[in-house]
């Protein structure tokens, strides 16, 4: 199967891995990726993330196929109604941003009758950003969900399907839920990572061992990027923190009281929990 020609909008960890995943299973004619800087674009074409790399995004999209807009959750939107006027009919529109409410409803409301836009949201990557760090095979065992609002079946099978083909598993929410399930699964960790490593005395970060590293990874995320997710998802996020210091003062009790065996039924619970989750997918891959 093949999906044409492509235009990737922002080729980097994700839209490179993108690009390389489609270029390794031969699922496109052409991958366009679209970038502001020449050396990006170079480097995406040197490791074969596409097969060309345009500056001007409007001239970009004209003849692609499939359009996907990897860029920033705070571009996504403005990149989007500057080059829907200039897609070919009957072209999709995607993104992978990580939030979805938002965009979804913005670029609905901007969409033209013959194109279609379908959400989606990959949940892969990691704490680098950049080509370089990009992989065809990233998205193998991951989710990608996708948040349809429309009924174009065909279209929301097409982009269902090219996310199957890169090695995903599809679930299909709305916006709402997906921005509430993310608050909880994403965006809250990586704003508890943050906050504890800002918590910790900075003299005192060197005696840290793998556990800290582990467990602050994704703080070294970039915090422009992050910001902006922070924003988009701002009330759903505020939720999800109010259950985290509901969570934490609870234990905080605990301690104080030398409740002993309430410490040790929520260590036991959080294990049950995590390992029921995270040990079954490490040993499925």
């Amino acid at each position: 199967m093949q999906f044409g020609t492509v235009c990737i909008i922002g080729p980097g960890l994700i839209g490179g891995s993108i690009g390389l995943g489609l270029k390794k299973r031969n699922l496109a004619k052409t991958v366009i990726g679209v970038g502001h800087r020449v050396l990006s674009l170079e480097k995406a074409i040197k490791i074969h993330a596409i097969d060309i790399g345009i500056l001007n995004s409007e001239e970009a999209v004209k003849d692609a196929d499939i359009v996907i807009l990897a860029a920033s959750v705070n571009k996504i939107i403005d990149t989007a109604k500057k080059i829907i006027p200039l897609m070919k009919s009957n072209a999709i529109l995607t993104d992978v941003g990580s939030t979805k409410k938002h965009i979804v409803e913005q670029i609905s409301h901007n969409i033209r009758k013959d194109i279609t836009f379908v959400g989606a949201h990959p949940i892969a990557g990691s704490e680098q950003r950049g080509v370089e760090f990009a992989s065809p095979d990233l998205f193998e065992g991951c989710m990608c969900i996708i948040t349809p609002l429309s009924n174009h079946t065909k279209e929301i099978e097409t982009i269902s399907q090219l996310w199957r083909l890169l090695g995903a598993k599809i679930k299909y929410l709305t916006p709402e839920q997906h921005d509430e399930i993310l608050a909880s699964v994403s965006h809250l960790p990586h704003l508890a990572a943050s906050c504890l490593i800002n918590a910790i005395k900075k003299e005192h970060l060197v005696c840290g061992a793998s556990g800290l590293s582990d467990t602050t990874r994704i703080a070294s995320g970039d915090p422009e990027l992050w910001m902006h997710i922070f924003d988009q998802n701002r009330e759903n996020i505020i939720k999800s923190i109010d259950q985290f210091i509901a969570e934490l003062g609870g234990f905080r009790n605990d301690l104080l009281n030398k409740n002993d065996a309430k410490i040790l039924d929520r260590l036991k619970n959080a294990k049950l929990s995590r390992d029921s989750v995270f040990h079954n997918n490490s040993t499925n891959k």
